[in-house]
């Protein structure tokens, strides 16, 4: 993996959980820590995607679309499309 060196400020507290996990051992340096929070927010991030699908997924209507269904959900499309202003 290429990588480019890049500047960041840190707040005093921020710099002291860095050197606080280098004294760990868990980490060999400060890279090694951002990065590892930077997966962490990707996954948290993630998570409340997910979870926001799993919201929206148990909204949707559990029966199968039937021909009758599809065509009045084809006209309430069409009917709104009527009713939009150009």
């Amino acid at each position: 993996m290429a990588t480019k060196t890049m500047n960041i400020s840190l707040t005093p507290e921020l710099r002291t959980s860095i050197d606080r996990r280098l004294r760990s051992g868990l980490y060999g340096n400060a890279s090694d820590v951002v990065r590892a929070g930077l997966r962490a927010l990707s996954r948290e991030e993630m998570a409340a995607a997910y979870q926001e699908w799993r919201r929206i997924a148990a909204s949707l209507p559990r029966e199968p679309i039937t021909p009758k269904i599809e065509s009045r959900i084809e006209r309430m499309i069409r009917a709104k499309r009527v009713k939009r202003p150009a």
